[in-house]
């Protein structure tokens, strides 16, 4: 019997296409339906592919296997549902969904259908941050997470920037932690006119056991494009700054050192790009049947933050 591994995607905008051009990296046959709603200036795209303007096509095609869904967040647990009940396994991007409630529905599904579904927190695959939770196992007594994440927008009328910028940095510290914090608090760093509801920085403050803590600061009013995670230890800390350098920086006694990989960690694919580790392992996953869902119950404790801090910015602009 031949291992069917095809593919099919939903949404060929910027992150589509990221998606299209990954999958011909790896292997340009296991990519066969695409969705998208505008089929205006596809003609590159139906040329190579079966592509529809009915995402429906694609989660119900008996060829397909696994499903990337690449749509606006308001639009993927309608997509993943139907998707999982069809027993397909999904890439969803990253806000899994935009509450809680339907994070959970879509967890117990998969379990249900005995399915992978991975969020595409990005960075989780990034070869670099697993080449610092590496360095953290190294380490003891982990005292706190500083983050920076933003830039000039994206500004949408429909979404606040929490859902933009936040998940990827929530994520990343719930991964790193290993829990839910026990408090979650937040406020607005930076506004801009009132009438501008969705233009704002936000600094999140979670608390954790053992008086660890973390400090979140996102949001789409900054001056320029940021990713900054810094890791905090009694005697050291580790910084993640992807968009700015190739390794992981080591603070001690005021000095910063660039940590490179290691013989110990060469077991880390530093030549694939995290979308195309994402890619591989869940071909991986589907190949041999698994049902993972490990990002996808990460996925849920990152949308029951932001749920809270929306919550919370709501009252504070009520009360004002």
């Amino acid at each position: 019997m031949i291992f069917n591994s095809h593919l099919g995607l939903i949404g060929a905008g910027k992150w589509g296409l990221n998606y299209v051009k990954t999958i011909q990296n790896i292997d340009e046959s296991i990519l066969k339906k695409i969705a998208c709603k505008n089929l205006k200036n596809k003609s590159t795209l139906i040329q190579k592919y079966d592509v529809s303007n009915n995402w429906h096509d694609v989660t119900s095609s008996s060829d397909i296997r696994g499903v990337i869904i690449a749509t606006p967040p308001k639009n993927h647990f309608e997509i993943a549902k139907e998707a999982i009940q069809n027993k397909k396994s999904v890439i969803i991007e990253k806000p899994v969904t935009l509450n809680s409630k339907d994070a959970k529905y879509l967890k117990d599904l998969a379990l249900k259908n005995k399915v992978t579904v991975k969020v595409n927190h990005v960075y989780l695959y990034h070869p670099m941050y697993r080449f610092l939770k590496y360095c953290i196992t190294q380490q003891k007594k982990l005292n706190s997470i500083i983050s920076i994440a933003g830039n000039y927008g994206p500004f949408r009328n429909d979404v606040s920037p929490l859902w933009d910028w936040a998940p990827h940095d929530v994520a990343m510290c719930l991964d790193i932690m290993g829990e839910f914090p026990s408090t979650i608090s937040a406020h607005f760093s930076k506004q801009e006119e009132k009438n501008k509801k969705n233009q704002f920085n936000v600094s999140i403050n979670l608390c954790f056991k053992n008086n660890r803590f973390a400090v979140l600061n996102v949001g789409n009013i900054m001056q320029s494009k940021k990713r900054f995670l810094k890791v905090n230890f009694a005697n050291k800390s580790y910084i993640f700054d992807p968009l700015n350098f190739s390794s992981i920086q080591e603070v001690k006694d005021s000095k910063i050192l660039p940590i490179n990989p290691s013989v110990e960690s060469s077991s880390f694919d530093f030549l694939s790009t995290p979308l195309e580790i994402l890619l591989k392992e869940f071909l991986k996953d589907i190949k041999n049947s698994s049902t993972i869902i490990s990002d996808l119950i990460l996925g849920e404790k990152v949308v029951k933050v932001i749920e809270e801090v929306d919550e919370q910015l709501i009252s504070f602009h009520s009360h004002k």
